[in-house]
């Protein structure tokens, strides 16, 4: 669980981002004790607050940017699959349809990860995504609703600019409900096609089903709070911290490669 944004994982799979597999969760578990993290969550979508991470896109002359993206990248327009060399991901496919609507996608050899289309308001102020993921046991349906921040270019398609998460839409049980189970010092982290068994303070682990040449590792932080740090090529790219709350599960994702950072809570099941 990188970010609370398995609700953005989708349209990070057709950004060309690091794909999510292996980072959330559902499977057995055991809660025997309030402050445990054993046992099975729902997040909640409603209560997603997204703190210094605008996505700034930029369409024109043929040619999609994402110029918010670790690092930036670009990609011909053309409608056509283009390869591209992103972790987890080695093509990318935009269409632009008219002046309001693109649709994307991704893929890792021949398997397509995901899928979006794009659509900008009249007024030009808000942009729906509407995405799928395809990289899990189970598709993964939802829909992610940006407002505007930074106008687009003279001349640029509709869905340029700079872009902050104005609400989520509803998604699939299977992209929100997630689990750990815990025996004396193993974790073990199962979800929609990804999971991870680790050591609690132990050396990284590769995530199963990641394609990223991502790992993570795990501590116990306290009684009641755990930290899964992800890293790629020796370098940090995301800390989750987790704080059980009785049957309230309190995440805060933070990327600190640009000090982005996503809170949400989830429920015991």
């Amino acid at each position: 669980m990188k970010k609370f944004v398995t609700a953005l994982c989708a349209a990070s799979l057709a950004l060309g981002i690091a794909a999510c597999s292996g980072e959330t969760a559902n499977g057995p578990a055991d809660a025997t004790a309030a402050a445990s993290l054993a046992g099975t969550w729902k997040a909640n979508l409603d209560s997603a607050e997204f703190e210094n991470d605008t996505s700034s896109f930029l369409i024109a002359d043929g040619k999609y940017t994402c110029n918010s993206c670790i690092p930036p990248f670009s990609v011909a327009a053309s409608g056509d699959w283009e390869k591209i060399d992103r972790p987890g991901v080695d093509a990318l496919k935009y269409t632009i349809v008219d002046d309001k609507t693109i649709t994307t996608a991704s893929r890792l050899g021949d398997k397509e990860l995901g899928n979006s289309t794009w659509t900008v308001s009249d007024d030009g102020q808000s942009l729906i995504m509407n995405w799928t993921n395809l990289d899990g046991d189970e598709v993964v349906k939802g829909s992610t609703t940006y407002a505007r921040v930074a106008p687009a270019p003279d001349g640029a398609h509709a869905a340029s600019g700079d872009w902050n998460v104005a609400s989520l839409g509803d998604m699939s049980d299977a992209g929100l409900v997630f689990s750990y189970a815990i025996d004396g010092d193993t974790i073990i982290s199962s979800g929609n096609g990804g999971g991870y068994t680790a050591t609690l303070g132990g050396e990284p682990v590769t995530p199963e089903g990641d394609n990223s040449g991502g790992v993570v590792a795990v501590e116990k932080v306290s009684d009641n709070v755990y930290r899964e740090t992800y890293s790629r090529n020796g370098g940090v790219i995301n800390v989750l911290e987790l704080t059980v709350e009785g049957d309230t599960l309190r995440g805060v994702s933070t990327d600190p490669r640009d000090n982005s950072t996503v809170r949400w809570t989830a429920t015991r099941q």
